[in-house]
């Protein structure tokens, strides 16, 4: 079997000072080789340029960035009887080493999933098909989180931080992670990952609300608009969560080239936007944000952290 206690939203906080000079202790050994890349399809909210940086950043040759099945919009997480018949031929026929699928209905929920939330899930169903004709297919599932606030047209954004952790430790993540191992029993192997992204962006919130990441004062700038338009930091530490759990690579000390990287745009959301400007400071926190929300959550797939000693 493969059920682990639950991964924390509520990573344990480092000071500033031992965050930057302790990161190089903290990351495991690393491999002799790096895992090979492959062909990756990016469904849902995925910013594929941002993941490619990073992947590159991280050594990874072979890896393959290309849209996924067209299964529906972001809220279409309704079970397999609702996808259309054959968008999802190219991936039974084994076409996709991997699936990165980031979408805001990423939790088990009755209404938006259609009921289906067991082995009849839209989860359940990629991994399933995914696996089928490919013995190294993987799903990876990134989380997210909520922000709550307010956006005045005559004024200032502002976000609630309170009541956003709130949200966010309200989600039914153990769910999530039983639906994952649940998936990964049938299959008989690590088919299906949970990229813990909502819980490191729950830490980025904290650390800003408490004036310890510099360059932002205000936890309302992680966000363009309070929905699914996070700003460049948001989208660097999703980035480093979902490649960790992609491919178990720690993302300290990368650097990845953001140049000409852009996000938002189109529809009615904010204008295109650059992931340029992130100082090496706020990387290395980033990155060691994501660390600890990698290896801290067991379904990850990520080296876990060794559990604190007991107590006398």
């Amino acid at each position: 079997m493969m059920h682990a206690f639950p991964c924390s939203l509520a990573v344990v906080a480092l000071g500033f000072a031992s965050l930057l000079t302790t990161a190089a202790a903290a990351e495991p050994a690393a491999p002799a080789e790096k895992p090979a890349g492959g062909r990756v399809g990016y469904m849902y909210l995925v910013n594929g340029g941002v993941t490619d940086a990073v992947v590159k950043a991280a050594g990874i040759t072979g890896h393959e960035g290309r849209g996924g099945p067209y299964v529906g919009t972001w809220h279409d997480i309704k079970g397999i009887d609702k996808i259309q018949p054959g968008r999802l031929d190219p991936l039974e026929r084994g076409e996709f080493d991997m699936l990165l699928a980031g979408t805001l209905h990423c939790y088990p929920n009755a209404e938006s999933w259609n009921n289906h939330l067991g082995l009849d899930s839209t989860p359940a169903a990629f991994a399933t098909l995914g696996s089928k004709n490919n013995p190294r297919f993987r799903l990876v599932w990134q989380t997210y989180i909520w922000p709550v606030g307010t956006m005045p047209k005559d004024g200032p954004k502002t976000l609630d931080v309170a009541a956003t952790k709130t949200r966010a430790s309200r989600e039914p993540l153990a769910e999530l992670q039983t639906l994952c191992d649940q998936i990964n029993d049938k299959l008989g192997r690590r088919v299906m990952v949970i990229s813990p992204a909502g819980a490191a962006t729950v830490k980025l919130v904290e650390m800003v609300a408490d004036g310890k990441f510099p360059g932002i004062t205000d936890p309302a700038d992680l966000w363009t608009e309070f929905n699914m338009h996070s700003n460049k930091h948001v989208l660097a530490v999703t980035a480093f969560c979902n490649v960790g759990a992609m491919y178990g690579v720690s993302p300290l000390g990368l650097k990845p080239d953001f140049t000409g990287v852009g996000y938002g745009g189109g529809g009615k959301g904010p204008k295109p936007d650059t992931m340029e400007g992130i100082t090496d400071e706020q990387m290395a926190i980033l990155q060691k944000i994501a660390f600890d929300a990698l290896s801290t959550c067991p379904q990850s797939g990520f080296p876990q952290a060794a559990p604190a000693p007991a107590g006398p």
